[in-house]
């Protein structure tokens, strides 16, 4: 139950972070393909320590907590599309930024 419900947070989020890149003119397939392994990378560690925190109850995380965590992806994500495009660093931030939120939303929407 727990991976079904993992990987569809994974493929949601996938879609939706590539959805958000294709907006923000990342339209090439190379660009396509980095967005997604970069979340295939960051997205599953995030939702599994959520997933183990909600059955364990280890941390309170209230929305400030989510927010550091969800920051702390968007760093990650910006760190290793920075690597990947080598440059552009402010443009990568911001699309990493955004694509993080619009998943987000999307992620509250849906769950």
């Amino acid at each position: 139950m727990l991976a079904s419900l993992l990987l569809a947070y994974l493929l949601l989020t996938v879609l939706a972070e590539m959805g958000a890149a294709w907006v923000l003119g990342f339209r090439k397939k190379r660009e396509l393909a980095a967005v997604a392994l970069v979340n295939v990378v960051t997205n599953p560690p995030l939702n599994f320590f959520l997933a183990l925190n909600a059955q364990y109850a280890f941390f309170q995380i209230g929305f400030s907590a989510l927010l550091f965590l969800e920051a702390l992806v968007v760093l990650a994500e910006w760190g290793a599309l920075t690597f990947v495009f080598q440059g552009k660093s402010r443009k990568l931030f911001r699309l990493s930024l955004t694509m993080n939120a619009f998943s987000y939303l999307i992620g509250v929407i849906f769950f």
